[in-house]
């Protein structure tokens, strides 16, 4: 994927650190026996009789090259292509003639870089040729959305509506109750948006301002699954005061201006979500402050309409409203693609 960048939106990740790739290896200088010639050079006298003093003696001929010398040229010269094709493919061989990768505005191409040396995922991952599903029919329009990203074609940054949206949970220091809250506000949003949603199960992983959007050593070769965890404002600064939830998503850029979201996180604050639930209508804000937080994961931003549950304070609401499902909708119609 050639020219890709990572960016994140809101309380996303941040870029990936390029992976160094080493490679080459070792010969040993093991040198072959020399066996005795069969048939060794005789002595020969001077062809033209005796020495004399003051006479210059021709030339003796050059010895014959013998075939073991033949053969151990033949090897060394086999043993020197076998190192130079090695270094060529590990691209080691490039960085002596053109300088180190650091030095090269190509990134690393997918599919040709081996794994465990990649800075992303091979492109096109689950990707379908349709999307998955359709957002659900908004009956009453509404301008009251934001998106938070906009592209130059003026549609919204969104993920790819043909291929999962993968998520893991943190839940150790959340709510015995997360469980239900969080799969009904996925369920919710997946609805609004026509995107599928895929529980990957529990994870360790705790939220970061710069979590990496690819760790195949904790999830694989595949973009890193979006993030639901509970935390502190000790985690995350930003959940510092009145602050309950953050919820942003990662976007990558690929050469030719294609953006999308690829990754995301959905920080909530352990210690206040759990005096939220503990009441008569808990569980019910609970799925709304979730639902508010997928709203930002998914691309919509704050609006000042109390009406809508992406209103920038707490509020009654306890649903997507119109203006919040209008612009889901949108965000669950983008392109499909497989490059990246």
């Amino acid at each position: 994927m050639s020219g890709l960048m990572l960016a994140a939106t809101v309380d996303g990740g941040a870029p990936p650190p390029v992976a160094a790739s080493t490679s080459g290896g070792s010969m040993e200088p093991n040198g072959s026996p020399q066996w005795q010639d069969p048939d060794p050079l005789r002595p020969h006298g001077p062809p033209h009789g005796p020495y004399r003093p003051g006479a210059t003696l021709p030339p003796a001929p050059a010895p014959p090259v013998k075939h073991s010398s033949i053969a151990a040229i033949l090897f060394f010269l086999g043993i020197l292509g076998l190192v130079c094709a090695g270094a060529y493919f590990s691209g080691d061989l490039q960085r002596f003639l053109y300088g180190s990768s650091a030095s090269q505005s190509q990134a690393p191409r997918p599919g040709l870089v081996p794994f465990g040396q990649r800075q992303e995922p091979v492109p096109g991952l689950e990707e379908a040729d349709a999307p998955l599903g359709t957002p659900a029919p908004v009956n009453r329009t509404s301008t009251s959305y934001k998106f938070l990203a906009v592209k130059e074609d003026g549609t919204p940054l969104a993920y790819s509506p043909c291929r999962p949206i993968h998520y893991v949970v943190n839940a150790d220091l959340g709510d015995p109750s997360w469980q239900p809250l969080v799969e009904e506000a996925i369920r919710q949003a997946s609805v609004a948006t026509g995107l599928k949603f895929v529980y990957d199960g529990p994870s360790s992983e705790v939220p970061s301002t710069n979590r990496q959007g690819y760790q195949p050593a904790r999830y694989g070769d595949r973009w890193a699954p979006v993030l639901i965890a509970w935390s502190t404002p000790e985690q995350v600064p930003r959940l510092t005061g009145q602050t309950v939830g953050l919820g942003g998503s990662s976007s990558i850029g690929l050469s030719d201006g294609y953006k999308a979201y690829v990754t995301g996180t959905v920080s909530l604050d352990a210690p206040q979500f759990a005096g939220i639930v503990d009441t008569s209508e808990g569980k019910e804000i609970g799925v709304a402050v979730i639902m508010h937080e997928l709203g930002h994961l998914l691309g919509l931003d704050h609006v000042d309409d109390p009406r809508q549950l992406m209103f920038d304070q707490a509020s009654w609401v306890r649903q997507y409203a119109a203006g919040d499902r209008t612009g889901l909708a949108q965000l669950g119609s983008g392109p499909c693609s497989k490059d990246f």
